[in-house]
């Protein structure tokens, strides 16, 4: 019986998944959508396994419903009014999620109800607050993600609705508390591990957590969930209600807590599985971990099937369905066997760990290209010292509602345990190895988690393995890969060397956009100007008036008006006018050749996991093309 009801909820899991993409890659029309739906309903009564296609169907339209509208015609700037209901503190600015919900536009009101995102350099609390902004919506980049609105803030109305005056207040205490007991780097960290984020570090100490496997720590999830049931859960001890009105008081505090953290994926996820954990002992059910989280998961892809894009979402979930899968086996298998209590501790934590890790590595490596080696062991120091400094905020946070002083010499220990945090960190990042850069292709990432399953495992290596060997082979391909957009051109020659033209000025520009196509490490430059290092040598763009020539090897590239690539004897023009590249194109043109045939494409410059497996495909064969 248990093992029907867990192979229905992950087909029906499934199900989701496989409505959310097709409507991502064939983006059919809800009308469409809506007949075949009934027609599904129909042929259910027949046979039931029509009701998982149904269920896929029911995705696509939400997924439809969910994706932000894109808008024709933008207009002139008018003022938005919105509540918001994220936000997220970046060294340099806030991001913000509003829903805006009227539009004034020549002194008429109109209901505009829209999600979007919004950027200010104002480092203040917004959280539950309405704002009028003056601006307006431009598309997004990603297909999965609210619109952009551009403009500035012109008021702010400080009364707004209840639940957002709750959210502004609570939040707004936290950071002005955290801020008087705190020094600015510990107040950055202390805020992070206790409303979550990592955009408020500096760069340098992110990327210390970051190569010390630990800047999960600062994701809002089910330790700090804990912790709030912990003491709201102390607190009840001593007033004589139920259980069940104790249970609902509690999840009132975490739906609060949600809230405060802006909603963020892991904290929701976390919410929602003690709230169904705790369902299950009310009602004296015994429920397995697997369809807790299966259900979580389904509740969430019917709310906002979009979520499975979230990064956040993906590394919450991965790291659950990891510990909830694996650690059991490695619990069976090896700790039951240890007698010493001190051994059987380090061994469980670092399970829990390595559990965790290996699901969550897969996305690591595709969205960070990054996979730390040594978090299993440094989890295992830093997680029980974080995992105090949280309990001790949350502690520090409550006592200072009394009294200050009180909450001030906590706050001392508080700084030395961070500043032990950070110290430990560092000693971990700076160890050779501790990180490794990869690039792999995601369909071969997505192929690692069918391993896992014992009806698909054969299959998974196996075709793990030809894949493998048809991206090797086609490696071996002397060919020159042209990629031209908004930003400029990028060529990579078959030995490795990167070599960038653009003619914008901007560092940050030419970092992203070779971040696009991971490039770390560029070896040629031509640009108007040296403005981002090349480890080989920069050669400054001509006026239009001359022409420059720059020989690579067997390759020559003439830069005037145009930009010709020559590679033995095939000819490539490239427009150098702004390279023919205007703000609103979101296409990135691939040219490959071999010096006698041409293979063109064109893909998506801010594509899903979907279109990255098509164009490693589409690669792949024009460079078997070349071989044969």
């Amino acid at each position: 019986m248990e093992g029907n009801i867990k192979r229905v909820g992950i087909t029906v899991l499934f199900a989701i998944v496989f409505g959310i993409i097709i409507q991502t890659i064939l983006n059919l029309s809800i009308v469409f959508s809506f007949y075949i739906c009934i027609l599904t309903m129909v042929l259910s009564l027949w046979k039931r396994w029509f009701l998982y296609i149904l269920i896929a169907i029911l995705s696509m339209i939400n997924t439809s419903l969910n994706t932000p509208a894109r808008l024709t015609y933008q207009g002139r700037d008018s003022t938005f009014s919105g509540t918001v209901i994220r936000e997220e503190h970046r060294e340099f600015y806030v991001k913000l999620l509003i829903n805006i919900d009227e539009a004034i536009i020549n002194n008429r009101i109109i209901n505009y109800k829209i999600p979007v995102e919004f950027y200010t350099r104002e480092h203040k609390t917004y959280l539950g607050r309405k704002l009028f902004i003056k601006g307006r919506i431009k598309n997004s980049k990603f297909a999965n993600r609210p619109n952009l609105l551009t403009g500035n803030i012109i008021e702010t109305d400080p009364e707004g609705t209840f639940l957002g005056a709750v959210l502004f207040s609570v939040r707004g205490y936290i950071d002005s508390m955290l801020k008087s007991l705190l020094m600015n780097e510990h107040y950055d960290l202390g805020t992070g591990l206790i409303l979550g984020g990592s955009g408020r570090l500096k760069k340098d100490l992110k990327d210390v957590f970051v190569r010390a496997g630990v800047l999960h720590i600062l994701a809002v999830s089910g330790l700090h969930v804990g912790f709030v049931c912990m003491f709201v859960g102390f607190i009840l001890i001593f007033i004589p209600i139920s259980a069940r009105i104790k249970f609902f008081i509690i999840m009132l505090v975490l739906c609060l807590y949600a809230g405060i953290t802006g909603f963020r994926p892991g904290v929701c996820r976390a919410t929602l599985m003690a709230f169904l954990f705790g369902l299950s002992l009310i009602l004296q059910r015994n429920v397995d971990g697997i369809h807790i989280i299966n259900i979580t998961a389904i509740i969430f892809l019917l709310i906002n099937p979009l979520l499975i894009f979230d990064i956040g979402a993906q590394l919450s979930f991965s790291a659950v369905y990891g510990i909830l899968f694996l650690y059991p086996i490695i619990e069976n298998s090896i700790i039951k066997r240890i007698n010493v209590k001190l051994y059987k501790f380090i061994m469980t934590s670092m399970a829990v760990s390595f559990s965790a890790q290996l699901f969550v590595s897969p996305l690591l490596i595709y969205y960070f290209h990054r996979l730390p080696t040594l978090a299993v062991i440094s989890n295992l120091i830093i997680v029980p010292i974080a995992s105090i400094t949280i309990f001790l905020l949350f502690f520090c946070l409550i006592i200072g509602t009394f009294s200050f002083m009180l909450a001030k010499m906590i706050a001392v220990l508080i700084s030395i345990l961070l500043s032990i945090l950070i110290t430990i960190s560092k000693l971990f990042a700076s160890i050779p190895f501790s990180t490794i850069t990869l690039y792999i292709s995601p369909i071969i990432l997505l192929l690692l988690y069918f391993i896992y399953s014992r009806r698909l495992r054969k299959l998974a290596i196996f075709s793990i393995i030809i894949i493998s060997i048809f991206f090797s082979i086609s490696s071996l391909s002397d060919c020159v890969i042209i990629r031209t957009g908004i930003e400029g051109t990028l060529i990579s020659t078959s030995y490795g060397e990167n070599i960038c033209i653009t003619s914008r000025r901007s560092k940050v520009q030419t970092a992203v956009f070779l971040a696009n196509q991971n490039i770390e490490n560029l070896d040629y430059l031509i640009a108007t100007e040296n403005h981002y290092p090349a480890k080989k040598k920069f050669f400054k763009l001509p006026n239009k008036l001359h022409v420059k020539q720059i020989k690579f090897g067997k390759m020559v590239i003439n830069i005037s008006d145009n930009i010709n690539i020559i590679f033995y004897e095939k000819k490539i023009t490239l427009d150098n006018s702004d390279f023919k590249y205007y703000e609103g194109e979101e296409n990135l043109s691939y040219i490959l050749t071999n010096g006698k045939d041409v293979q063109r494409f064109c893909t998506p410059l801010h594509g899903s996991i979907i279109d990255q497996i098509i164009l490693d495909i589409k690669i792949a064969f024009a460079k078997l093309k070349f071989l044969f």
